[in-house]
Order: C-alpha cells, then sequence, then structure tokens
C-alpha cells in the first residue's frame, strides 16, 4: 500500500507548518507527517518553509538572522495568533502518534546549509526514541551524507526537481548518485517523475522512491496506482479517501 505523507502538515486544508495543522492532521488516516525546519541565528530550531519570513508570517527577512526569541513570537498568516512552532513543539504533537516524520532540512536564505543543524536534529530525534520513525530529508544531497556521517543507520531521503537534477548533471546521473546512498528514500517531483518513471524504478526501485506534490484528485489516483513506495500531498483528506476506496474495490468484488 502506498503511504500518504501530509505535505507541510496539509497546507491546503490549514495554515502550513502550523500546530493548528500538524493537530488536526493527527486525525487523518495518513501515514507521514512532512515539514521543514531552518536554524535561528542563535542556534534554535523552528519549523517554518521558507529561508525568508515575508510569504507565511507578519515580519520580514531571513529566518536565519532572526533569534529564537523573535522567531517565536512571530505571528504567521491566517493563523490567529499562533507563531512560527519549534521542532520541539511539533514533536511533542507526534510523539504518542505512529506517524512517519518526514524532517525537511531546509537552507539559508543564500542557499547555504545551516552549521551543525544536521547534529542537532539527530540530538533532538534520539533524545526522544524517534528515530525510527523519523526520515530526515533535504533537496542538498551533502546534507543527507552528513546525517549520515553522524548517525550510520539514520533514516534518510533526498528531494529532487528539474534544478536539483540538473545541478547533479541530470535525472540518470542524479538517480545514480542518490542510488548509492544506502536505502534512502528519492522523492521526485512529479512532473519530472512522470516520464521518467520506468528509470527510476530500473535504478532505485519502487521501496525507494515517492512521488511529490499530488493535489487533484486525479493526480493522487494515479499516483496511488505506481509501484512508489508514498506520495507526498497538500490534500491528505483526499489521498486517504481514494487510497481507501481502491482498497475496498476488491474485497467487494
Amino acid at each position: 500500500m502506498v503511504f500518504i505523507a501530509g505535505h507541510r502538515g496539509g497546507r491546503d486544508l490549514w495554515p502550513e507548518n502550523s500546530l493548528l495543522g500538524f493537530r488536526k492532521l493527527c486525525d487523518v488516516d495518513v501515514d507521514a507527517v512532512e515539514f521543514d525546519v531552518h536554524q535561528s541565528s542563535d542556534g534554535g530550531i523552528v519549523v517554518i518553509h521558507d529561508p525568508v519570513l515575508d510569504r507565511t508570517t507578519h515580519d520580514s527577512g531571513p529566518v536565519g538572522e532572526r533569534s529564537l526569541n523573535r522567531l517565536t513570537s512571530t505571528r504567521l498568516r491566517d493563523a490567529g495568533d499562533e507563531c512560527i512552532p519549534t521542532l520541539s513543539s511539533v514533536l511533542d504533537i507526534y510523539a504518542s502518534t505512529s506517524l512517519e516524520l518526514h524532517i525537511e532540512i531546509k537552507t539559508d536564505a543564500l542557499g547555504n546549509a545551516y552549521r551543525g543543524l544536521e547534529a542537532k536534529i539527530i540530538e533532538e530525534i534520539r533524545r526522544r526514541d524517534l528515530e525510527r520513525r523519523t526520515v530526515i530529508t533535504c533537496f542538498v544531497p551533502e546534507v543527507v551524507e552528513t546525517v549520515r556521517r553522524l548517525s550510520p543507520d539514520a533514516r534518510v531521503l533526498v528531494s529532487l526537481d528539474r534544478r536539483s537534477a540538473e545541478i547533479m548533471g541530470g535525472i540518470r546521473p542524479a538517480l545514480e548518485r542518490l542510488a548509492k546512498i544506502r536505502d534512502c528514500i528519492v522523492a521526485i517531483e512529479k512532473a519530472l517523475l512522470t516520464p521518467a518513471l520506468p528509470l527510476a524504478l530500473d535504478i532505485l526501485g519502487t521501496a525507494r522512491l515517492g512521488a511529490w506534490v499530488t493535489n487533484t484528485p486525479e493526480d493522487i489516483g494515479y499516483w496511488l496506482a505506481q509501484p512508489v513506495r508514498q506520495i507526498t500531498t497538500d490534500r491528505p483528506d483526499l489521498a486517504v479517501d481514494i487510497r481507501r476506496k481502491r482498497v475496498a474495490v476488491p474485497a467487494a468484488s
């Protein structure tokens, strides 16, 4: 059965990367939650997608240039009085659930990796005994390789879109490089994956392949029928409903 991950907590249903959305996702029969982390100027870990504050908050400027206290006092747009959450506050919500936690490490406003962020995330999930349920993800292969050096058994995933594939020389060289990272899942943007699916399956196999972001009923239904491990979606409610109906059909026949 194809795994379903709620992208940014289900951003087409609730404010993205918000505690409100993360709590509500617990009531949807998904298998995983995906969210993004940045590092504050004083070393804290916050959950927000963009490297700048402008789009999703009532502030502006680079996330990495703000202190943890300022970031956690910065209100999110369309989320009432809710502010940017910390990694710890999000893990508090999911600690007692069975969901896989897909923690995406983002880069700063200049595209650089945050120094020491990988080690802090590893320490936090170890402290909570969440290693088996956590998949640490990034678009940058070197970041994932750093995670593996620090924690050889860490579960990891690299996201791939057209731009990141081009940086690695094209889709085939990118897949071949990522295949060398032991047991690394590769989640590929759906428009890139559609024509490359046979190649990706040949290089990676079903258990290491994912598709994102699938949001329409047509897209969701298509990818749930493909030999992939997971889909990532902004409409986890639709995905769960479509999967449930697909599973029910053989039982009724």
